[in-house]
């Protein structure tokens, strides 16, 4: 098994990844990501959507079913590497902008007005 591969764990009717494999399906496939369990699922109805884009990412796989090994693809270590890579900081931002938007929620509309003011009469 490579190192560097998206390891994907079949629970029932669903598929899971944990850790940094499951920020890079985030990434790539838009699956939520559930911070408090580490992981990212899918209903295995679409393990042929996630083997594709994999695939087509050219990144590692292996498909497990509890200890067992159903399926393993090969693919490039420096490409899990770029896409883990960009997946975080992407991760990162979404974490902030939704910091930013709950504070935004909590303020007044018109503090809201004299922020938004001062934002459009600033010159970046």
């Amino acid at each position: 098994m490579a190192k560097y591969s998206i390891k994907l764990y079949k629970a029932g009717k669903f598929y899971n990844a944990f850790g940094d494999d499951g920020i890079i399906l985030h990434e790539l496939l838009g699956y939520k990501y559930i911070e408090y369990k580490n992981s990212v699922g899918f209903p295995e109805s679409a393990i042929s959507k996630v083997k594709s884009k994999l695939d087509s990412e050219n990144i590692a796989y292996c498909l497990f079913e509890k200890e067992n090994l159903l399926e393993e693809k090969r693919g490039l270590d420096k490409n899990y590497k770029i896409v883990l890579s960009k997946a975080l900081k992407n991760y990162d931002m979404e974490k902030r902008l939704t910091r930013l938007k709950d504070r935004i929620n909590d303020l007044s509309t018109d503090d809201l007005e004299r922020i938004i003011d001062n934002l459009e009469n600033e010159t970046v």
